[in-house]
């Protein structure tokens, strides 16, 4: 069971790290995104907000932090979720990307529940 509970937790964490990278490295698109939802968020915010999501994304892997690092997963992905994949806004192709990508982070945010509820 240690294996797969470890494996999982690494695969969780990947998602994690990519869009961490991406809002640390690329902030700006993201924080236009926010800023036209009518939210006043510069781009450092955005940058910060990536690097906190790495930290979590690293810090599920150690037994004492998994349980506060998966609560504020989930308290970070609700307003990335939120402002970054308003598909009832959108269209088309442009709508369906970001419905799939709604809901997938919904999911993660209920598995980042999920972990903090059963951290050991």
């Amino acid at each position: 069971m240690w294996l797969i509970k470890h494996l999982a937790l690494l695969l969780y964490a990947g998602q994690l790290l990519l869009g961490g990278w991406q809002q640390a490295h690329e902030p700006g698109p993201r924080a236009e995104r926010a800023r036209s939802a009518g939210l006043a968020v510069p781009d450092e915010l955005v940058r910060a907000s990536g690097w906190a999501m790495i930290a979590g994304a690293l810090a599920l892997h150690v037994p004492r932090l998994r349980r506060p690092a998966a609560l504020a997963l989930a308290a970070q992905l609700v307003p990335v979720t939120w402002v970054g994949h308003r598909f009832w806004e959108g269209e088309g192709p442009q709508q369906a990307q970001h419905k799939i990508h709604f809901f997938k982070n919904v999911s993660m945010i209920g598995a980042a529940l999920y972990i903090a509820a059963t951290a050991d």
